[in-house]
């Protein structure tokens, strides 16, 4: 890769790699007589990372505040102070939460109650639609049991007779007479009384009734039930039956009183009787007669009008019970489902309530933390993530989740740098590393590199207009199990990125730019010539010369006096890229174009895209994370609160709670491993965020442009201070 340079690392820093530099072998620095010469010649040159870290211990136990909202610290055990598993580290005021139980366990025997009463009234409710069911289907087989009555059993179920009998025998009876009544009065008798017994005969004749045989056998039919003649005979087959013998006992009568009127008639022909004695002879004839048609005629009667209506009632009332029943079995279940549904809605009521007071009853058990592990108590920092702030202490007020102690386990401990973005795509996980700590002077402890950042922390680049950096976590290779490394303190890491074999490295002094253009001043026959360069990787004190120099070229470490700056001529520039379609939101509200308009970084090339800052360019999502990514994404939601906490005057108590709340619901996700969820909680707090800030800086920022001072030749970015690489006369872009 190769680097323009601007100017030379601050002599400070310079100084602060030279215990690594000393370290090395191979590198070859000609010393001429002069100090403002340089002689050129190969060696290797290291390449290095050095920053100041913090000392923790590799595995810590952090005890939060498991409160919801905020709560104040009434006492707090005090720092240093080695306590055991089981001891009470913090007690947390909870007065108000105690109130809200007493009234939450009312609200619980209320909804206790209630839930007990809807059950209660479930069981009547059972009891009373039972009793409406059972009659309904009551009444259904008792009109079942009518309708079977009039037409009579199929099954066999009453006597032996049959409606076939019925009809048989009521077909002999319309079947035509052998003998009819009024025959022999009329051969007895002279002209004088011709015709008056054959008259009445002739209308009174049984085959006039014929007919009625096969309305009986209709009227005994019911379709879809069988033979209807097969049936036992019910009551309907009954009183066609009696009918039947009523006509036979007056037609029998008849025949008798036909008889006696003839045998009168010859009696008062001879005079052996009066005329009152014949004519009595005679209407008795007469009534009788009249009585066998109104016998045929309540026959024909009964037949068309009584039984047919009493079959259409009883079928109906067959019919109606049927769906009475199935009206009852309807309103039934549904009065169940209702009830049903008022006994869950109730249930739920009371779970709710009872979920509410766990909750508090869980909350108010918080109040007192007691330590989970053994270890030395370290106060946690409010602003932990920002750069330091204040320690915890009684009387302030935490918030769910904040931290509180730290217990850590200090058998092994790492070293937390932060490394610059100028060099972070140098550091890469595995590589050697050395630290030196301040409290012990001379000793250095190895280590490697575990895990680098893939975002730069937030403090870096959301509030303020400091330079972004990287957290990177060495772990030591020693343990510690007397515990002489402490937690926080002081300390110096070199990372060994990689050593350059046989190249020709060069001071970073004697290397200059010109815009776009690095050169030296080269000592020549004809005096100080300037010469121009291509460099390569860099220390803090070096760099890799790859065109423009040889072994043994004399360079100047600081400009000759009273020659002019060259002015060389510049590389093209390349064409931006014509103008594209602005790219729609996705769903979450991120653009995938890199370097988004609210002014933080794309997609570092060589670098895995992480979260960023709020309202960033492309982004990865927590689904999309490693288990490393996503615990730094954990780590760093302290520095979310940590700009509530600054915006909290300007933006109000009421937004801020909001935004403290979104910001525990995406811890809560998160620690549930709901990554869609906390992806959701994730995006609404960026917006915020964005509305917050009111917009971030455009590429390159307020940084950019100048480059007065250092920073990364070309670069645009980082302008203020005293980047890495460059020579001392950058005039930046």
């Amino acid at each position: 890769m190769t680097t323009f340079l601007s100017r030379p690392l601050p002599w400070s820093l310079m100084a602060a790699l030279a215990v690594a530099a000393a370290c090395t072998n191979g590198e070859i620095s000609a010393a001429p007589q002069d100090p403002n010469l340089f002689t050129v010649a190969r060696g290797d040159l290291p390449v290095t990372v050095k920053e100041n870290a913090e000392l923790q211990a590799l595995r810590e136990t952090i005890v939060r505040s498991e409160v919801e909202g905020q709560a104040t610290i009434i006492y707090i055990v005090p720092e240093g102070t080695v306590v055991k598993q089981g001891e009470k580290l913090v007690e947390l005021d909870v007065s108000e939460l105690v109130d809200k139980r007493a009234t939450q366990e009312i609200s619980v025997e209320k909804a206790t109650s209630a839930l007990a009463q809807a059950r209660t009234e479930s069981t009547i409710l059972e009891k009373e639609l039972l009793t409406k069911r059972n009659t309904a289907a009551s009444q259904l087989e008792i009109a079942r049991m009518e309708l079977e009555k009039l037409l009579g059993a199929k099954d066999g179920k009453g006597s032996e007779g049959k409606n076939a009998d019925m009809v048989r025998r009521l077909r002999d009876l319309v079947s035509e007479p052998k003998d009819e009544p009024g025959a022999a009065a009329a051969d007895a008798h002279g002209s004088a009384n011709q015709g008056t017994a054959p008259a009445i005969a002739a209308s009174i004749n049984p085959q006039k009734y014929k007919g009625l045989v096969d309305k009986v056998v209709t009227l005994l039919d019911v379709p879809g039930e069988g033979d209807p003649l097969q049936r036992d005979m019910g009551e309907m087959a009954n009183k066609i039956l009696q009918q039947a013998d009523q006509i036979r006992l007056a037609m029998a009568d008849l025949k008798v009183k036909e008889d006696t009127v003839s045998h009168s008639r010859r009696l008062a022909t001879k005079k052996f009787i009066t005329r009152n004695e014949l004519e009595r002879d005679e209407l008795a004839f007469q009534s009788q007669a009249s009585k066998v048609t109104i016998a045929w005629n309540d026959l024909e009667l009964l037949v068309n009008y009584t039984l047919n209506k009493d079959k259409i009632k009883l079928k109906q009332d067959y019919e109606n019970a049927v769906l009475e029943l199935e009206r009852v079995e309807a309103s039934n279940d549904a009065e169940r489902q209702k009830m049903k549904t008022d006994i869950e809605a109730k249930d739920r009521e009371y779970q709710v309530a009872k979920e509410r007071l766990d909750n508090l009853t869980r909350q108010i058990k918080s109040g007192v933390i007691l330590a989970p592990t053994p270890g030395t108590v370290v106060y946690a920092r409010m602003d932990r993530n920002r750069g330091g702030g204040e320690a915890v202490r009684e009387g302030v007020q935490v918030r769910e989740r904040q931290e509180i102690i730290i217990l850590p386990d200090t058998t092994k401990m790492r070293c937390v740098i932060k490394v610059q973005e100028a060099q972070v795509d140098k550091v890469l996980r595995g590589q050697q590393a050395h630290a030196t700590i301040e409290a012990f002077q001379g000793e250095v402890f190895s280590g490697r590199v575990t895990s680098v950042a893939p975002v730069a922390d937030s403090n870096s680049g959301w509030m303020s207009s400091d330079r972004k950096v990287y957290t990177t976590v060495v772990e030591l290779d020693s343990d510690n199990p007397d515990g002489r490394l402490r937690s926080r303190m002081a300390a110096n890491v070199t990372i060994m990125v990689d050593t350059l074999r046989n190249t020709l490295p060069v001071p970073l002094q004697a290397v200059y730019r010109d815009r776009m253009v690095n050169f030296v001043w080269k000592q020549t026959g004809d005096g100080p010539k300037a010469v121009k360069v291509k460099v390569g990787r860099m220390n803090t004190e070096k760099v890799e010369a790859l065109e423009g120099v040889q072994p043994g070229d004399v360079l100047l470490m600081t400009p000759p006096a009273g020659v002019t700056a060259p002015n060389f001529e510049q590389p093209a520039v390349p064409e931006a890229a014509p103008l594209k379609e602005p790219v729609k939101p996705a769903a979450n509200g991120s653009t995938d174009a890199p370097g988004g308009g609210d002014g933080t970084r794309g997609n570092r090339p060589g670098r895995t895209p992480g979260q960023g800052g709020p309202g960033g360019g492309m982004r990865k999502k927590f689904a999309e994370m490693t288990p490393e990514e996503l615990a730094e994404a954990k780590s760093g939601l302290d520095r979310s609160q940590g700009m509530i906490d600054m915006a909290r005057e300007r933006i109000g108590e009421e937004k801020a709670k909001e935004l403290e709340k979104t910001l525990a619901d995406l811890r809560k996700a998160l620690d549930a491993n709901d990554l869609a969820t906390a992806q959701t909680h994730q995006d609404a707090l960026r917006a915020a965020m964005r509305s917050l800030m009111g917009g971030g800086r455009g590429p390159g920022g307020n940084n950019g442009g100048n480059n007065n001072g250092g920073g990364a030749p070309g670069s645009g970015t980082e302008g203020n201070g005293g980047g890495e690489g460059g020579g001392r006369r950058g005039r930046g872009n």
